[in-house]
């Protein structure tokens, strides 16, 4: 446990200033490519238990990953240059049946590549390459939507842990996930949902632009996430904005131990303990980062619906 603990304070103590700080919004995006690799990584490896993939075909899947978290965070366009992610979903139209022609091809291109593997690769990308595309389009969003992604992702997990500690009586799904229990499935969701709502709603009242935090985290002075986003945030009373994101709000955290347990599934599929030991006392990245990378492509499925239906007046 001080092991798991230690990693998590210097995780911390690392990422924090990164995903928050603006002028590190490069070495964001740089700490997140090393992310989509060594994740990919760790998959290739769970895999490799039932079958090993062939060197050449680790590159190709790793690349295709990339491929795909590049193009879908609107990292770069076709000339090469940062885009809005909000601006960049027509580029999907064309780079995303590109990317599955490419995997596809595998299975022609390497003798000992079949259907099965070819499935396990569209997991790897989309998994994998979605969901972190989908933490740096949040990202480029706005703090406030980044803070948010992990606020619900924390809070979830270590509520339902606590929770279901103290009061869990009827297992949840035991032949995944053992010690999770309804009781602290319900609970972490409900504290999360709650608590999380009302940083979003409230959000320009916790970091007041013109004081250290809020000009960290509120340099442009929103007054909700919603805020120069969409006209919700816009227009909309308080009370609709606060129905909208509780409802957003609790779907995501409902995501995030979905992810939890699909990561357990696949662990447990594969006879794995952890995907990696790359962090002390958590296991590889997706160890910590599973449920994470869920939320993550539901709140930008969400917001770009949002946005699209109801665009922002200020831009």
């Amino acid at each position: 446990m001080r092991k798991r603990t230690l990693t998590g304070i210097i995780l911390l103590l690392v990422l924090v200033p990164i995903v928050t700080v603006e002028l590190f919004y490069e070495l964001f995006v740089f700490t997140m490519t090393l992310f989509v690799i060594r994740a990919a990584y760790e998959m290739i490896r769970m895999y490799g238990t039932h079958k090993r993939f062939g060197n050449i075909t680790k590159i190709g899947i790793i690349l295709l990953t990339l491929a795909t978290f590049f193009s879908v965070a609107g990292v770069v366009t076709m000339t090469g240059e940062t885009q809005n992610p909000l601006e960049a979903k027509d580029l999907l139209n064309i780079t995303i049946p590109l990317l599955t022609l490419f995997l596809f091809s595998f299975l022609v291109l390497f003798k000992d590549f079949n259907g099965e593997d070819a499935g396990k690769a569209l997991t790897i990308v989309n998994y994998v390459g979605l969901g972190a595309a989908s933490i740096v389009i949040l990202r480029s969003l706005g703090v406030r939507f980044i803070v948010y992604l992990f606020l619900i992702s924390m809070l979830t997990d270590t509520f339902a842990y606590l929770i279901g500690v103290r009061f869990g009586k009827h297992k949840m799904v035991p032949d995944i996930s053992p010690k999770k229990s309804w009781e602290g499935a319900i609970g972490g969701t409900i504290v999360a949902t709650l608590i999380a709502s009302t940083f979003a709603l409230f959000y320009g009242f916790w970091f007041v632009p013109g004081t250290f935090v809020g000009d960290i985290f509120n340099a442009t002075g929103e007054r909700s996430l919603l805020d120069n986003f969409s006209s919700l945030g816009e227009s909309a009373p308080l009370w609709a904005q606060g129905i909208v994101l509780f409802v957003v709000t609790l779907g995501a955290s409902i995501f995030a131990q979905v992810g939890d347990l699909v990561a357990s599934k696949l662990k447990r599929t594969y006879g794995i303990k952890d995907f990696g030991h790359i962090l002390p006392g958590h296991g590889g990245l997706l160890d910590r980062f599973d449920s994470i990378l869920f939320v993550a492509m539901f709140l930008t499925a969400v917001f770009f619906l949002i946005h699209d239906l109801y665009p922002a007046i200020i831009v």
